[in-house]
């Protein structure tokens, strides 16, 4: 049996609250007591948001007429060896299906046309940012035309650049994105 020691969590995963930032004219993010304890003996609450709401996931039907959903994208594709590169090198490994591209936030996060062409000539099934957006509504089309899910809005301050294991978990929605909880994970394992 594997013994896994010195391992290492690291929460990518933006708060979400009534400050998250969001596109104008996406819905805003609520949260308001349903239920309370002190009234009915249990706590429900009533959420509201969009899909692309906070540290997120792009299906490929957000941009592609009669694309695959959140809940059709493969899980292998979310959970498995990633990278984290900064922006401006995008230095990526052969063989590796995850990449996570840090700097977008301070630097509009944006990557080309031709990085995403790049990206999913080499098999990549997974681009994510810390940026609001990975790129423009072009980009977009490129990786998720080809399968390849995009993950948005994450929080990079404690993940320095390298290879982890990336755990990026939507919910199980037919729908065009989703709210994820996303983690890298360090570690060894024998």
């Amino acid at each position: 049996m594997k013994r896994c020691r010195n391992i290492k969590i690291i929460d990518i995963t933006r708060d979400l609250n009534e400050n998250i930032k969001i596109y104008e004219g996406d819905p805003p993010f609520t949260l308001e007591k349903f239920y309370s304890v002190e009234n009915n003996g249990f706590a429900i609450a009533h959420l509201s948001m969009g899909t692309h709401s906070g540290t997120h996931i792009d299906a490929p039907s957000h941009v592609i007429p009669e694309g695959r959903g959140v809940k059709e994208i493969p899980l292998s594709d979310l959970v498995g060896e990633c990278i984290v590169v900064d922006r401006n090198s995008m230095k990526v490994p052969a063989g590796i299906k995850r990449v996570i591209v840090k700097g977008g936030e301070e630097k509009n996060g944006r990557i080309t046309e031709s990085q995403a062409r790049k990206l999913v000539d080499a098999g990549v099934r997974l681009v994510g940012t810390d940026s609001l957006s990975l790129g423009s509504d072009e980009v977009h089309k490129i990786l998720l035309g080809e399968g390849c899910a995009i993950l948005e809005y994450l929080d990079l301050k404690k993940a320095e650049t390298g290879i982890y294991m990336l755990c990026a978990m939507p919910l199980k929605i037919a729908a065009d994105g989703s709210p994820v909880r996303a983690c890298l994970i360090q570690g060894v394992c024998e």
